[in-house]
C-alpha cells in the first residue's frame, strides 16, 4: 500500500495517528532522500516527507470544508477539535522523527541530513556555540522590545502560511514540515553544545516546549483557515450560506492563531530564557 493513500478516516476519527505518520513519513523521507539524492538529502527530505503528508491534509479540509460550510460557528470547537488535533499530532511527530535521526546519527549522517536547516540557523538567525555562551553568561534582562520583534516575526509566518494554504490548500504544509525540523535541529544543536545527557536533553525540549506549543498552534490554525477556505472557493458558491459559514470560522481560527502567536512570544521572551538558564 502506497503511504499516502492511507485511509483518511483512520486520522479524522483518531488524531493522534497522525503523530505516528508524521514520524513514519519523516524516516521514510530521510531514507528516499538517501537512496535516490545523497548530495542534497537535507532539502530533498524535506521535500519528500511534505509530499507524503499533503495528500492525507488536503482530504482532512475537505471534511473540514464541508463541516464549517454545513454548520458555520454551531458547535464551533467540536467541529474544530479533529483537524486542529491531526495538525498539531503530524507536526509533533515530524520533530520528533528529526529528532530521533538527530540522536542516532553519526557526525556525518547528522551533518548530512541536518546542513540546510543549520546552514538557515547559522545565516537567517546567527546561532552558534559562542551566542549561547554569551546568552548563558549574561544577565537576563527581557524587554518588550524582544517580544514585538517576535510577534512581527511569527504574524508574518502565520500571514505566509495562511496564504500559501489559500493558494494551494494544503500548499503550506512545507514551511510546517520545515519549522518542525528546524525546532528538532535547534535543540539538538543547543543539546551538543550543552551536554549529552539524555536528562538535559528532555529538560531543553520541556523548556522550548512552554512557547513552542502555542507558537506552532497558531502557525497550524493559520494555515488551516487558508486550507478551509481554499477548499470553499473552490466547492462554494460565492456569497452563499455555505461559504460564508466557512469565511466566519476561518476568521476566529485566524483570530485565534494571532492570540496564540502573541503569547507565545511573551511565553519566549520572558519565561523560556529563565528557565534554559537554570538548566544550563
Amino acid at each position: 500500500m502506497v503511504l499516502e493513500s492511507i485511509n483518511i478516516k483512520w486520522i479524522e476519527h483518531r488524531p493522534y495517528i497522525a503523530f505516528v505518520f508524521g514520524l513514519i513519513y519523516t524516516v521514510v523521507g530521510y531514507f528516499a532522500a538517501l537512496v535516490f539524492f545523497s548530495g542534497y538529502i537535507s532539502i530533498a527530505m524535506l521535500f519528500l516527507s511534505t509530499l507524503l503528508v499533503v495528500p492525507s491534509l488536503v482530504k482532512l479540509l475537505e471534511v473540514e470544508e464541508k463541516r464549517e460550510s454545513r454548520y458555520g460557528l454551531k458547535h464551533f470547537f467540536r467541529e474544530h477539535k479533529d483537524i486542529v488535533e491531526a495538525y498539531i499530532f503530524l507536526f509533533i511527530g515530524v520533530f520528533i522523527g528529526y529528532l530521533i535521526l538527530g540522536f542516532f546519527m553519526s557526525e556525518t549522517q547528522y551533518l548530512s541530513a541536518f546542513e540546510f536547516q543549520r546552514n538557515f540557523l547559522i545565516t537567517q538567525e546567527g546561532l552558534s556555540g559562542d551566542l549561547i555562551g554569551n546568552f548563558m553568561n549574561t544577565p537576563f534582562e527581557p524587554s518588550m522590545a524582544d517580544v514585538m520583534s517576535v510577534i512581527t516575526n511569527n504574524l508574518m509566518v502565520s500571514i505566509i502560511l495562511f496564504i500559501l494554504s489559500l493558494l494551494y490548500g494544503a500548499g503550506a504544509i512545507f514551511l510546517i514540515v520545515f519549522n518542525a525540523s528546524i525546532f528538532a535541529s535547534f535543540i539538538t544543536f543547543v543539546i551538543e553544545y550543552l551536554a549529552q545527557k539524555v536528562s538535559t536533553a528532555f529538560a531543553i525540549l520541556g523548556v522550548f516546549s512552554i512557547h513552542m506549543v502555542p507558537e506552532v498552534s497558531g502557525f497550524l490554525l493559520a494555515a488551516i483557515s487558508g486550507g478551509v477556505v481554499s477548499k470553499a472557493l473552490m466547492m462554494e458558491k460565492i456569497g452563499g450560506k455555505g461559504f460564508s459559514h466557512v469565511i466566519e470560522d476561518a476568521t476566529i481560527l485566524l483570530f485565534a492563531a494571532c492570540l496564540l502567536i502573541i503569547a507565545a512570544a511573551f511565553l519566549e521572551v520572558f519565561v523560556t530564557p529563565g528557565l534554559f538558564k537554570m538548566i544550563g
